[in-house]
């Protein structure tokens, strides 16, 4: 009984100081949980993207390899990615390599391009679930 009136007094002294104070009470605080979630995930939806965290303000490339030209910056921490390719060698181990829609673009260039999966928070790479690209995600990076 003491720890349930304890509690009921602290959601009405945070009710409370919300009022007065103008903090947010505890249900408006309830409503960041899914974003936080969102943010943690790293896995393919229905949509058949890849959706996990990643490195951010890295640059984005023509083609899966140090050696090309930058086509865009991927300036988020959690973002989508279309496919994967296998590419140059990269500091992750491995040479997989993922397809982005930048956040900035590097102009000729759309902002699509490549980064190196050591910048994806994978657990494993490829994605499971993820697709190979194809010729005509190629074409997503223009000019």
């Amino acid at each position: 009984m003491v720890i349930r009136k304890h509690a009921a007094g602290a959601l009405l002294t945070a009710a409370l100081s919300s009022v007065i104070w103008g903090a947010p009470a505890p249900e408006a605080t309830a409503a960041t949980a899914p974003a936080a979630a969102a943010a943690e995930e790293c896995g393919v939806r229905a949509d058949g993207r890849l959706y996990c965290r990643n490195t951010p303000n890295v640059t984005l490339s023509y083609d899966a390899s140090y050696q090309t030209a930058e086509t865009g910056v991927l300036t988020s921490s959690f973002s989508w990615f279309q496919c994967w390719v296998e590419g140059g060698p990269h500091a992750g181990g491995n040479n997989i390599w993922y397809l982005a829609a930048g956040d900035e673009a590097v102009p000729p260039y759309r902002g699509w391009g490549f980064l190196p999966a050591v910048h994806v928070s994978t657990p494993h790479d490829p994605a499971p679930g993820l697709r190979e690209c194809t010729s005509a995600d190629y074409e997503l990076i223009g000019p």
